[in-house]
């Protein structure tokens, strides 16, 4: 593992950009303020996750819900090892995750960082983020190094340095057992501190602002997720009796600055980097519009919708119509000189998405808690359209719209909600491509050797594609798992191949997690 030697200096680089009070003389200061040390990593752990590579060219891509209008390797599962090396990147903003919990219980420092909230309340806020991160980071590669708070005396959490003073640079792998069983269990202690804290940060912090009792049903909700993830029916129970979220007003959402500097990354993407590498998918555009992916020549169907003939409301909150006034989707192209001349696509939603400075991607939102909910209540129905009406709610579809499509959606069965689940998670394509490889669903995506047609209203023209993987061990599904790092097999050759040896097909993309049953 490439372990990061955060040196004071590094982290004042960091937190440069923001407006900081330091503790001592701001002209050779020695301690960060760990309001803005959690701020910053929270900010970058949010857009490493949510920019244009690792979401746009790697999940929303995988996950159809954009494609690439310039490129077309990514969206045919060749990721590059740029990709791959945002585990760098997770880990730098761990490792200052941590230090502002060493901050918070070294002697020597607690009473100064108190001015910035109660120590136990900050180190809950900490705990959540990381465990928020980590587990993101194990349902991307399997096995990973790891450390937690409440696991720092586990011989087998290695991650990160121990102490200000100890650091392990080739640490072991912890299994994904280990790491989801440590995740819930820190959750569950983080939502009690804070709640005996009563605060979290005084400032800096742009999720829920200190207040307490959010962040405890946001581990709750994350310990949900994670618990029905494993199949841990104690963990569940336990989760909701705690308190889960309740309406929107819980959803855990980082709101970016209104400033292009401080923008989101789509934002930047689109209007300060002036590109424009994605359009909206023909899958998922054709799944709103209530249609079903024909064979190519407008032959039979070629995947199912199980919303069929109803067109969804959150079609126009999700994509503009393209230059004739249509909704019409980009499909996986074949090259990436393919890719460049389609130029009948949607793009994403302007006004909501990538003209929006301040868009506020979520960590995780109620509709999923009530899908999650549908699921252990053997896909109740109440809970399903509580899902779908807190869906569009968020995106501000009307109610009267609203009222009308759940009036009309098929009964609630796996089928129906996990569909659903992934219409409300657009935007996280992450979290649809764990609950994919967990379920099977949606079975409307597009599969590898799939022959299909994207109609195109204005021409009256059926385009032909087909969806031809580059990895050759692709060969009729999505991927599994990201591959590790190559930097990975020579900085810490012994661990990482410990690892590899523990994955069903080794370092590959076919490697399934152990939760994954489908």
């Amino acid at each position: 593992m490439k372990i990061f030697k955060s040196t004071i200096i590094a982290l004042l680089i960091l937190i440069a950009a923001c407006d900081v009070d330091y503790i001592d003389n701001p002209n050779n200061p020695t301690i960060p303020p760990t309001s803005a040390l959690f701020n910053k990593a929270v900010e970058e752990l949010v857009t490493h996750t949510r920019d244009t590579w690792f979401s746009g060219r790697f999940v929303l891509a995988t996950m159809q819900y954009w494609q690439q209008s310039e490129y077309g390797e990514e969206d045919r599962y060749s990721y590059r090892e740029s990709m791959r090396e945002r585990w760098e990147s997770f880990y730098y903003s761990l490792e200052n995750l941590r230090l502002v919990i060493e901050f918070n219980e070294n002697e020597k420092t607690k009473t100064l960082m108190a001015d910035y909230g109660p120590n136990q309340g900050q180190i809950a806020c900490t705990r959540i983020i990381m465990a928020w991160m980590f587990n993101l980071m194990t349902d991307t590669w399997g096995d990973i190094p790891y450390w937690s708070y409440g696991g720092k005396t586990n011989k087998a959490f290695q991650a990160l340095k121990q102490t200000s003073e100890l650091e392990i640079s080739k640490p072991a792998y912890a299994t994904q057992a280990a790491i989801y069983a440590d995740i819930m269990k820190e959750l569950d202690e983080a939502a009690a501190q804070i709640r005996s804290a009563e605060k979290g940060f005084s400032q800096g912090d742009i999720i829920y602002n200190g207040n307490a009792d959010s962040w405890a049903k946001f581990a709750n909700s994350l310990r949900l997720r994670i618990a029905v993830k494993m199949g841990n029916t104690e963990q569940i129970a336990d989760a909701i009796a705690d308190g889960v979220f309740t309406s929107n007003d819980d959803n855990a959402a980082f709101t970016y600055a209104t400033t292009a500097k401080n923008a989101s990354p789509m934002y930047r993407a689109w209007n300060v980097g002036k590109r424009s590498d994605f359009a909206v998918s023909n899958t998922l555009i054709t799944l709103l519009k209530g249609a079903n992916i024909i064979e190519t020549n407008g032959g039979s169907n070629l995947t199912t919708n199980p919303f069929l003939g109803l067109t969804d409301p959150r079609l126009a909150e999700y994509a503009d119509p393209n230059s004739n006034g249509e909704y019409v989707g980009m499909p996986i192209a074949e090259s990436s000189a393919i890719a460049a001349t389609i130029k009948w696509e949607s793009l994403p939603d302007g006004n909501k998405i990538i003209n929006k400075p301040d868009y506020a991607p979520v960590l995780m939102e109620y509709a999923e808690v009530c899908f999650l909910q549908s699921e252990i209540n053997s896909w109740d129905q109440a809970w399903y359209i509580k899902g779908i009406q807190a869906s569009m709610d968020r995106w501000g579809v009307s109610s009267a719209d609203a009222t009308t499509y759940t009036a009309a959606v098929p009964a609630a069965n796996q089928e129906n909600v996990i569909t659903q689940k992934y219409i409300a998670l657009y935007m996280d394509g992450h979290t649809a491509w764990t609950e994919y490889r967990r379920t099977g669903y949606p079975n409307i995506l597009i599969k590898p050797g799939d022959h299909y047609t994207v109609y195109e209203p204005t021409a009256g023209t059926y385009h032909e594609y087909t969806f031809n993987t580059i990895p050759s061990e692709i060969t009729n599904d999505l991927p599994t798992r990201m591959e590790y790092p190559d930097f990975e097999s020579t900085l810490n050759k012994d661990n990482f191949l410990a690892a590899v040896k523990r994955l069903s097909n080794g370092n590959t993309l076919i490697s399934k997690l152990i939760w994954d049953k489908n």
